[in-house]
């Protein structure tokens, strides 16, 4: 058989041939898995068909601060952003944060499911997308893990969450642009006041370029804000100009 333009170079079809190999194998030894129930799916499927109730967007009216979900359009703001100020100009929230969502993150911080972060970057893309796109950012930036749990960790979800959405909107990624400098302790387990303590201590500006001026942070879940507060104290320490956030789930108020 002949090839217009003449036979393709033997490492083109054998590097195409090797790679769909690999993507084989990989799915007959791991196959895609639900990221709520953890169920192997069919062919074809992102979610379980039965799971899809379990993935609720964070509902209006919304703080005009950190993006959850607010009792009435009235107010503005959530009773947590009326009490705290915050460095950052406002955040968007994807999810309702619910057992199914707890679990679902459990599973990808600590029983290393980190496919699941495929799907939840495909579900940012298309839930916020363009909302994120009309900010012109200069780039996504990822909350950092301190070395010893990115170390025991093998990865950092906010950082494979962030690289994901930025594939898909075509947004650059700088994980280096904030540092962890301190291992704290699990945030769960303090009050909104050590956490915010903790934080302020824990973070601290990497390598930022001059030229970042408008990014968005990325992280798993927010709660008090402590975290997102953190880095954005610091990116503003360093001269960012427009600092917003992107946490995949949180409460709302109501």
């Amino acid at each position: 058989m002949k090839f217009p333009g003449g036979d393709p170079p033997i490492s083109s079809w054998s590097g195409a041939l090797l790679g769909e190999l690999r993507e084989t194998v990989l799915s007959s030894l791991f196959p895609p898995r639900c990221p709520i129930c953890d169920r192997v799916l069919s062919p074809g499927e992102r979610i379980c068909p039965s799971c899809v109730p379990c993935i609720r967007p964070m509902q209006r009216p919304l703080c005009l601060k950190c993006g959850r979900g607010i009792a009435s359009e009235e107010a503005e703001l959530c009773e947590n952003c009326r009490r705290r100020r915050f460095s950052f100009d406002f955040g968007f929230i994807l999810l309702e944060y619910s057992d199914e969502i707890s679990e679902s993150i459990a599973r990808i911080k600590y029983h290393g499911r980190r496919e699941y972060l495929s799907f939840y970057g495909e579900l940012s893309a298309g839930l916020i997308g363009e909302r994120l796109l009309s900010l012109s950012l200069d780039a996504l930036v990822p909350v950092p893990l301190h070395r010893e749990r990115l170390r025991r960790r093998g990865y950092n979800q906010a950082e494979l969450l962030a690289e994901r959405i930025g594939e898909l909107l075509k947004l650059p990624v700088y994980p280096a642009a904030l540092r962890r400098v301190r291992n704290t302790k699990a945030l769960k387990n303090l009050n909104p006041e050590e956490r915010a303590r903790d934080m302020q201590r824990a973070i601290r500006p990497g390598r930022i370029p001059d030229s970042l001026r408008s990014v968005c942070l990325v992280d798993d879940i927010f709660t008090t804000g402590a975290t997102v507060e953190a880095c954005s104290s610091a990116l503003r320490e360093a001269g960012v100009a427009k600092i917003y956030s992107l946490c995949l789930a949180g409460r709302a108020e109501r």
